[in-house]
């Protein structure tokens, strides 16, 4: 197997006497799309924040291609190639859907503007499933679009490694079709670590998963492995760790 792309270890952080992530390791190789799995309140999304740079670490490392990102602020992980969405779409509503794009591409260099830029985001809304979409107030968009064009204003910034914070969650069953359809056609330009509660997208697009609980990893392997472990079943219907 190649290398990983990136290679986390021992990651911990915590918030008083909180262990909110206490212990993950995980790799995520090119091309792969690997699951962050776990009931709420588990840590996955301190993980992912870890990761992105909104948070630094107490201990553990993240090497992304051997680059020691562990500590460095957002805006560094993002350039060295680390783009991710949130829970709640964050977009700027006031402005266009081109426009919101075109921030995308402040973390990545060398930087595009005017025509470039513009004509760049109307290919990445192309990519999305938007097309034709860029004059529209991004506030004026269904919640599907809104995810479609946060996604495509991470994609802008050209990462090779995506973090999808509950992308698909409350969608309806056609929406979260095409959205695993654009999911997976992701793969062929990137790797996709992905917080995920929806079983159906786990089984149908991870290579691999991670189960958390309490902060800590409890399971690692296949989606058929890991949902089919009796500790996993265990803290997705036992007591509540939230």
């Amino acid at each position: 197997m190649t290398e990983p792309l990136l290679h986390v270890s021992g990651l911990q952080r915590r918030f008083g006497g909180l262990r909110a992530v206490d212990g993950l390791s995980l790799d995520i190789h090119p091309g792969e799309i690997v699951g962050l799995l776990g009931p709420n309140g588990s840590g996955k999304t301190t993980a992912i924040n870890l990761i992105s740079g909104v948070i630094a670490p107490d201990h553990g490392s993240i090497r992304l291609e051997g680059v020691e990102l562990a500590g460095k602020p957002a805006h560094e992980v993002a350039r060295r190639g680390i783009g991710r969405t949130f829970q709640l779409v964050r977009l700027f509503k006031d402005m266009t859907v081109r426009e919101n794009i075109v921030a995308g591409m402040a973390f990545k260099g060398p930087v595009q503007f005017g025509s470039d830029a513009n004509r760049r985001a109307d290919e990445l809304l192309q990519r999305v499933g938007l097309p034709g979409q860029g004059w529209r107030m991004a506030g004026d968009l269904t919640y599907m679009d809104q995810k479609k064009v946060e996604l495509a204003r991470a994609l802008a910034g050209e990462p090779r490694l995506l973090l999808l914070d509950e992308w698909l969650a409350g969608l309806n069953p056609t929406e979260l079709s095409d959205a695993m359809q654009l999911v997976a056609s992701l793969r062929q330009d990137l790797s996709i670590l992905m917080v995920e509660h929806v079983l159906e997208a786990v089984r149908a697009l991870c290579d691999r998963c991670v189960v958390m609980t309490a902060g800590a990893p409890i399971s690692h392997g296949t989606p058929e492995d890991v949902l089919s472990d009796p500790l996993v079943i265990r803290a997705y219907i036992g007591e509540d760790d939230a």
